[in-house]
């Protein structure tokens, strides 16, 4: 076993922010690359793992698209929840 690797503070945010979103072609966000062994590490420090990092990117992506969805387009989304059919 070798000596454990350990990361300073300013090492450590910039390992986590390698973790981000790009936008397809059709409109969806997907993580930009695999989460790493060392960012997987350090996410279950905090008793987190690289599913729930995915699940975080699903609602992030979906965030961003009703974020730029017209507000005439949301209220008609909003009107038909409503709709009984």
């Amino acid at each position: 076993p070798g000596k454990p690797n350990y990361l300073s503070v300013p090492s450590a945010l910039k390992e986590l922010e390698k973790i981000e979103l790009i936008r397809q072609p059709n409109g969806n966000y997907k993580l930009d690359h695999a989460v790493t062994a060392t960012q997987k590490v350090m996410l279950a420090a905090f008793g987190l793992d690289k599913e729930w990092i995915k699940a975080q990117a699903r609602q992030i992506g979906k965030d961003i698209q009703n974020a730029a969805m017209p507000e005439e387009q949301k209220d008609d989304d909003e009107d038909a929840e409503n709709e009984e059919y």
